[in-house]
């Protein structure tokens, strides 16, 4: 058994007889201790080897849209909450969608509250801002109703889901103008062919990495590519919106006016959006440099990378001082691309052995095991950062030259690391905010001291790690707008954390959350930055410390729009109101545990946590348990578990 075994599972995980030579626990160890932890590496590896010879990926399967739908609800992508609705209608064209918004202002305008939204199953949104009242939150075990009831002397609202899963279609091809126009509910993994169909391509770095989403999703929440100073968003490659009023009005805005801007990054509150058009470019190629490097002086060699190209996409595992470096730009006139290729930066993990058992017991447990901790870091810092740009027919490459359709984003479908539970059995949980490019130095040395005091407790507990995920770091321009995260900046940056958590764990807590509330709490209160509209959870919006409709100085320009154009309200909801009257989080028993407030008292943890100052940071609190190092109190378990899932 020599080299790199050949194994099930490419990506996240790369066990070798490396590993085993290199498995040397860092206390002291008599090797009669130790044979019992190597004999069941050696059968781990025996069973993971015995579950495919070779990492073939499984042809793509079609989302199956019931998954996340049943008759009065739609549910998140990443699973975390199921929005409920007493109609759900689903039109085809701008004029219906029309239709059924003058048909409800007509019962509001009776007397009939109603509160609607726009979205669609397996959609991907963690803030509540998109379901109609208050959502319903998911349980491992099972769904707990947490509507909140409205008062006895107010009449409940009537709760109306638009799904926009049929305004996909493409409306308009001009191809001497080089022009799109599509349905807003059209995915990007439904544009991109299309525009490769029409003989065009994607503007480079106007596109989030991932396909999944809807263009009429991406510009409510102003998500993005990246792009230093330069083309970095939806927003800069498009012409003109149509778009539904309050009152079944249809309009036609484009980027200078005001209606734009507010629909832009305006999470909805505005109107319907159902069309977009798009300017798109003459057929391009892109090429991908990929580039590894220490932390130790990140950002030095993060400017040195900006001359090189705007467009960058960074991977960082502060836990392991290494970050990977995707630069991205067209390439010159002439230049050969390379056949199958296709971005995969968020693969598909269907082809890949089952790792629920060790993913589940990794979060489950409250104790520290520095063995658990010396087999399992390397695999998944590595793993986490083994994600390439592109694929070449299966192959991951770290450079390459493609048809700029081919590369500007990827999908995973229903096999991505949060949504297939045969393989993990977790989800994702997401933290973004923007900050300024002058800031990010310094927001850099915080997050390095959060991992190395925070995490690592000044090398006392050197042998931590976090689990399967990274830190994200993107670049974008400033934009004359009212609530994009941008609106208003110099030179904006966007900061964000995905990491990867068991479904069943405590309350879905994750191992070390503390680390991540500490980051998530000090970006916005002490940097200011502006929580992403649909990836943050609802307590970066109702801070009672940190406010964040002061972060925008026009804010009060969309509220007039809003109630300009939005007469009944319908369009609002319950955060969005609690948001504008800066209202604060409930800090109700385990609400930390729940990801709905930042604690300041031990019953806001989950159980067996304490709520308690911050090593890296006092003026903050986080949830800890006393995380006691037992090594070889876990190891074993979880690599037997591991073996029997076999």
């Amino acid at each position: 058994m020599g080299g790199q075994l050949s194994c099930s599972v490419p990506v996240y995980f790369s066990f070798s007889t490396e590993l085993l030579s290199s498995f040397i626990p860092r206390h002291s160890m008599r090797p009669t201790q130790q044979l019992p932890t190597l004999l069941a590496v050696l059968v781990l590896m025996a069973a993971i080897t015995a579950s495919g010879a070779t990492p073939q990926q499984s042809p793509k399967k079609t989302a199956k849209a019931d998954v996340y739908k049943t008759p009065h609800s739609y549910i998140a992508a990443y699973h975390y909450l199921q929005c409920t609705a007493d109609s759900m209608p689903v039109p085809t064209s701008t004029k219906e969608v029309a239709a059924i918004v003058g048909q409800y202002y007509a019962k509001a305008q009776a007397g009939q509250p109603v509160t609607l939204r726009v979205s669609r199953p397996k959609f991907h949104s963690t803030a509540t801002f998109v379901c109609p009242v208050a959502p319903t939150t998911l349980r491992s075990a099972a769904v707990a109703q947490e509507r909140a009831p409205w008062p006895r002397a107010e009449k409940a609202p009537l709760e109306v889901a638009i799904l926009q899963s049929k305004l996909n279609k493409v409306l308009a091809v001009d191809k001497q103008q080089y022009t799109m126009r599509v349905g807003a509910g059209m995915r990007l993994t439904e544009l991109l062919p299309a525009a490769t169909k029409a003989g065009m391509s994607a503007q480079i770095g106007s596109l989030p990495a991932y396909q999944g989403l809807t263009l009429g999703g991406i510009l409510s929440t102003s998500a993005h590519g990246s792009g230093d100073r330069t083309t970095s968003s939806l927003a800069d490659a498009l012409l003109e919106v149509t778009w539904v009023d309050g009152r079944g009005r249809v309009h036609v805005s484009r980027p200078k006016d005001p209606e734009f801007k507010a629909l832009y990054g305006g999470v909805g509150v505005l109107g319907v959006v159902t069309e977009l058009l798009l300017q798109m470019t003459p057929p391009t190629n892109t090429q991908l440099i990929t580039v590894v490097k220490k932390d130790k002086n990140m950002m030095d060699e993060i400017n040195r990378l900006l001359k090189i190209s705007p467009h960058i996409l960074i991977h960082w595992r502060p836990d392991a001082g290494i970050f990977k470096a995707f630069l991205i730009k067209q390439a010159p006139k002439g230049a050969r691309a390379t056949p199958g290729v296709d971005m995969t930066v968020l693969p598909p993990i269907d082809d890949q052995a089952t790792m629920a058992a060790i993913t589940d017991m990794w979060h489950t447990t409250q104790g520290d095991d520095s063995e658990m901790s010396d087999f399992l870091c390397p695999q998944l810092s590595d793993g986490s950062l083994q994600a390439t740009w592109a694929s070449v027919k299966r192959k991951r490459v770290a450079n390459v030259t493609a048809p700029t359709n081919h590369m500007a984003a990827s999908e995973c479908d229903d096999h991505c690391l949060w949504n297939d539970r045969r393989v993990f059995n977790g989800t994702a949980q997401d933290a973004e905010f923007t900050i300024e490019f002058a800031q990010l130095r310094d927001w850099i040395a915080d997050v390095k001291r959060a991992f190395d005091v925070e995490l690592k407790e000044n090398g006392k507990a050197s042998y931590r790690c976090m689990g399967l995920g990274y830190m994200w770091i993107r670049f974008g321009q400033g934009y004359d707008g009212l609530t994009a995260t941008t609106s208003g900046l110099k030179r904006p940056v966007y900061v964000q954390s995905t990491w990867m958590r068991s479904r069943v764990g405590p309350l879905y807590q994750m191992r070390y959350q503390f680390v991540l509330d500490l980051i998530e709490e000090l970006t916005l209160c002490k940097y200011k930055g502006r929580p992403h509209w649909g990836k943050n959870f609802d307590r970066t919006f109702t801070h009672p410390r940190c406010p964040v409709t002061k972060l925008y100085p026009r804010f009060n320009q969309l509220l007039a729009l809003a109630k300009r154009y939005d007469p009944a309200g319908m369009f609002k909801t319950r955060l969005f109101d609690v948001m504008v009257k800066q209202g604060k989080f409930e800090l109700t028993p385990q609400c930390n545990a729940l990801n709905k407030c930042y604690c300041s008292q031990d019953s806001h943890c989950a159980t067996g946590q304490r709520c308690v100052a911050s090593l890296a940071f006092p003026g903050y609190r986080v949830c800890k348990a006393a995380m006691l190092n037992k090594p070889g109190s876990i190891l074993p378990q979880m690599l037997q578990a591991a073996v029997d899932s076999m």
